[in-house]
């Protein structure tokens, strides 16, 4: 088996929307949220580009059970 050293670098977005003082709560059903996954795709497309454009970098999506709507988790790998 082969040494491996590893590192977390993490970049956590909490996304958030401010009502007016009259708002009742919950009212919209998070409508406002609509437009996290485009957003959350864009994010994690610029992340996987910036990898690839450096030599001997490497990357590949991972899944840790979570939702893919709540979390992207991205393995880069550095081959020496």
């Amino acid at each position: 088996m082969k040494y491996v050293e590893e590192k977390t670098f993490t970049l956590r977005l909490e996304l958030r929307c401010e009502f007016p003082d009259d708002y009742q709560g919950d009212d919209d059903g998070y409508a406002w949220a609509a437009e996290v996954g485009p957003l959350a795709a864009e994010i994690v497309a610029a992340a996987v580009a910036a990898v690839r454009r450096r030599p001997g970098w490497s990357v590949h999506p991972a899944n840790r059970g979570r939702p893919a709507d709540e979390e992207t988790l991205l393995v880069v790998d550095r081959t020496v």
